[in-house]
């Protein structure tokens, strides 16, 4: 059987779907698993356990224009698949589905144009969306999930990543924790990805009681432009720290997070890029939903901002009200 997983969003959502392609590809063997991704996301996707190819298609992101919609369906009506399993609930992937000719075409429910897809599962009210995805699997007959997400940023990566820590004075053995204290690398389009920030103030009295409290060293990753963030927290820092912001690629970014025992960090892919090599992380959500877009797995943690009085749903809080001692809870519970 010949699979295309279409994935509708970015890098987050990419690196959610690595479960699903997991069980999909050790659940039929002799297949073939592809995955169709918007191109900020295909040198993640390539890396990803289980994929067979990468489709790297501009319609699929959600900030890509209706022209990038109608070539994106040029190039999947030439496709050959058996099954399109689709990531998401957008209108836009399923109607490229539909018009592609797949004759089989496997999603979540919910919204009117549910009725293209061919087979679908019901959403559950605060699943990851990970878990969510993985369902998916079932309306294959595939009853075996592979729950763990995986990536393997490659020798290269690895390399790159450990010359790096080494060039550092922290690598000495003691506890190491990754802050994530910008937000260059989120790849969010609503709300504003500054909202998604927490204070430098902060960042630094976390990792002066890390350091306090657990020996810990930290490490301050993050794109070029987070530098400035990670400047500011790192003024009020007494204890070992190191900055890397802007000095590794994606991937040799998640190498580096492989090697730390704990990373902290807003909405951001970097949560997942961390529990697709097997560290533990505490995710800090504010106005976005921490339950759906944290890391998937029993060993990660969310700090969820409480909205405001009177506000009808679970998120839409705000970072201020994220407060230090919420985010040492959740780590005591994390190491």
């Amino acid at each position: 059987m010949r699979v295309l997983v279409l994935v509708w969003g970015r890098q987050v959502e990419t690196l959610q779907a690595s479960p699903l392609v997991r069980t999909l590809a050790a659940g039929l063997p002799g297949g073939t698993v592809a995955l169709a991704c918007s191109p900020a996301a295909a040198q993640i996707a390539r890396a990803l356990e289980g994929v067979g190819q990468v489709l790297p298609l501009r319609g699929l992101d959600p900030g890509a224009s209706p022209a990038a919609g109608l070539a994106a369906w040029g190039r999947l009506r030439r496709q050959r698949y058996d099954v399109a399993i689709l990531c998401g609930t957008a209108a836009r992937p399923r109607i490229l589905a539909y018009l592609a000719g797949f004759a089989r075409r496997v999603g979540v429910g919910g919204g009117l144009t549910a009725a293209l897809l061919s087979d679908h599962i019901r959403p559950r009210t605060g699943e990851n969306q990970a878990a969510t995805w993985v369902r998916l699997a079932h309306l294959l007959g595939i009853g075996a999930e592979r729950h763990e997400p995986r990536l393997d940023p490659g020798p290269a990566a690895a390399e790159q990543a450990l010359v790096q820590l080494h060039s550092t004075a922290i690598a000495d053995g003691r506890l190491l924790v990754a802050l994530a204290p910008g937000t260059g690398h989120t790849d969010l389009r609503s709300p504003d990805p500054e909202t998604t920030a927490w204070e430098p103030e902060r960042w630094a009295h976390l990792a002066n009681q890390l350091s306090t409290r657990h020996g810990a060293g930290v490490i301050f990753v993050g794109a070029l432009e987070d530098q400035t963030a990670a400047m500011a927290a790192a003024v009020d820092i007494a204890g070992p720290h190191a900055d890397v912001t802007g000095q590794l690629d994606v991937l040799g970014t998640a190498a580096l997070l492989g090697l730390c025992d704990l990373v902290i960090s807003g909405d951001s892919p970097l949560l997942h890029l961390a529990a697709a090599v097997g560290t533990p992380t505490v995710g800090l959500f504010g106005p976005t939903d921490g339950r759906r877009r944290g890391a998937y797995g029993d060993e990660h943690r969310v700090v969820q901002a409480v909205p405001p009085p009177g506000h009808h749903h679970a998120t839409g809080g705000s970072m201020e009200q994220i407060r230090v001692e919420d985010v040492l809870a959740a780590i005591e519970t994390a190491l």
